[in-house]
């Protein structure tokens, strides 16, 4: 059995010097930083880590533990990007000793280790099979001398850790971190870990965000700026060059498509609760809405990892135009990507939530330049801010009626459509008996089919205009006007109907 493999990545020596960023690393407790990306905060001797110390690797590895002259060496703990941990004792930078394994999969190795491979004595909790218990050499089980049932809950790495005092990140959040390690929550839900500078999270560092996305590189003004790679949850990697969180240059590794194959990006903005102006009651549960029409088999079924859905503290611009950023570098060019604003709106701007209505505006010239550059071949944004049926028995499978839905997605020339809710000196109204925006209310209805004028059941960008159209002029007497805009196939497939 080889679980050696998986252990591998410990051989490697810390190569390289850069600098000493904080403290004393000569002889003494400070932060340094290696030419490789890595970055030791821990005790030091003769210019070397010795004593107890926190390795965070550029790829995201992590160890905790003592050190004897640059090497890890004592007891520790390895957590391991890919979410493996080993806890227990090394020697000169591998497993030796006594030490838990805990793999991905659930199944657990307790025993000792040579050479960073099960040597000895140990047992092998499997997550569904009964436990292998014996004598290990080099990694292979030799004596098996019993089986038995895995305990219902198993105790890992207590008694390492009764030893030995880890050492934790400070949370910057609530204290100020003026340089070295910290770990820094945001308002999404994203969480950085790495280093900082005057207060904030500057250089080497990993980035957790809420979906499963993470970034492992150089870090600046809160977000990639500098070398670095992104690895999405669906598989897609974004290996090199980053400039004020846009992807510049370096490896794209893109999961694998079958021909012809096409995805469906979203972007969603709700923006209620402004602080520097007046409230608005329903453009949150808008966003809310289209997101669930999205998830469901009219809208294409979209995974969750293809939509990214931005309500109030977390629509700041910085998070909308990274949002936007990751569309344009994700999107292929048999894909379509869908935005969707809904908020206030100014003089040709969408206002993100820290916008004073002058700062921090975000221009429909910005959306556009970047739907622009962006290589998707179908591009729908929908703008629900000032100045800016029902379902029959289904005669076709589901599979059937998405497959249909991409289908028409892939004869459509495709382009670059802009839906708004209003003129320029038009305001977007809001409807206590509708409970939503007058606008959004019709969009949503349009798209579940109510727009389908041909009966094909498939609903297209031209209908959807018609319709949201003269029902929000009739709704409103007259005093909203949409407006569509920009160069597109007519019939750009926007939903189907079951």
């Amino acid at each position: 059995m080889k679980i050696w493999t998986v252990v591998c990545l410990l051989c490697l020596p810390i190569i390289g010097a850069a600098q000493c960023i904080k403290g004393n690393c000569k002889t003494g407790k400070g932060v340094y930083r290696y030419q490789n990306g890595a970055v030791y905060s821990g005790d030091f001797s003769q210019s070397k880590p010795h004593g107890m110390g926190t390795l965070i690797s550029s790829n995201g590895d992590k160890y905790i533990g003592h050190w004897k002259r640059s090497l890890k060496d004592g007891e520790g703990k390895m957590i391991f990007s890919a979410g493996e941990t080993y806890t227990g004792q090394f020697v000169a930078n591998k497993f030796q000793g006594y030490g838990i394994y805990q793999f991905k999969n659930g199944n657990r190795y307790e025993g000792y280790w040579q050479e960073s491979k099960p040597h000895g004595e140990g047992s092998l909790f499997k997550s569904d099979e009964m436990t292998l218990v014996g004598i290990w050499a080099d990694g292979k089980l030799v004596q098996q001398e019993g089986e038995r049932e895995k305990p219902d809950d198993l105790v890992e790495e207590e008694s390492v850790e009764e030893e030995i005092v880890y050492e934790e990140l400070p949370d910057c959040n609530v204290n100020y971190c003026p340089s070295g390690l910290g770990m820094f929550t945001y308002g999404n839900g994203a969480r950085y870990e790495g280093e900082f500078l005057n207060g904030l999270p500057h250089g080497q560092g990993i980035c957790l965000y809420q979906n499963g996305d993470k970034y492992s590189g150089e870090w600046f003004k809160h977000q990639p700026h500098g070398k670095g790679k992104m690895e999405y949850q669906n598989g897609d990697i974004l290996d090199g060059s980053w400039y004020a969180g846009k992807f510049r240059k370096g490896k794209k590794m893109l999961k694998e498509r079958q021909e012809g194959e096409n995805k469906i990006y979203a972007l969603l903005v709700g923006i209620s609760r402004y602080e520097q102006f007046e409230s608005l009651k329903y453009t949150d549960d808008d966003a809310y809405r289209i997101y669930a029409f999205l998830k469901s088999p009219e809208g294409g079924a979209i995974p969750d990892e293809q939509i990214n859905i931005l309500i109030d503290e977390s629509a700041t611009k910085r998070n909308i135009m990274k949002s936007l950023d990751d569309l344009v570098a994700r999107a292929g060019e048999n894909d379509a990507v869908f935005c969707f604003f809904s908020g206030h709106g100014i003089n040709g701007s969408f206002l993100p939530i820290d916008s004073d209505g002058y700062r921090n505006a975000l221009t429909y010239t910005e959306v556009k330049d970047r739907l622009q550059a962006c290589k998707a071949k179908q591009k729908l944004y929908v703008a629900d801010a000032c100045h800016s049926g029902s379902l029959l028995a289904s005669r076709t499978t589901l599979t059937e009626s998405i497959d249909m839905l991409y289908t028409k997605l892939n004869e459509s020339t495709g382009g670059t459509a802009f839906l708004l809710s209003s003129k320029k000196e038009e305001f977007s109204l809001e409807s206590k008996g509708l409970r939503q925006g007058v606008f959004s209310h019709f969009l949503i209805e349009g798209l579940k089919g109510k727009a389908d004028k041909d009966h094909d059941k498939i609903v297209t960008v031209a209908e959807l205009y018609k319709y949201v159209y003269s029902q929000v002029r009739e709704y409103t007497q007259m005093a909203q006007t949409p407006i569509l805009a920009g160069r597109f196939d007519q019939a750009m497939p926007v939903g189907m109907i079951r």
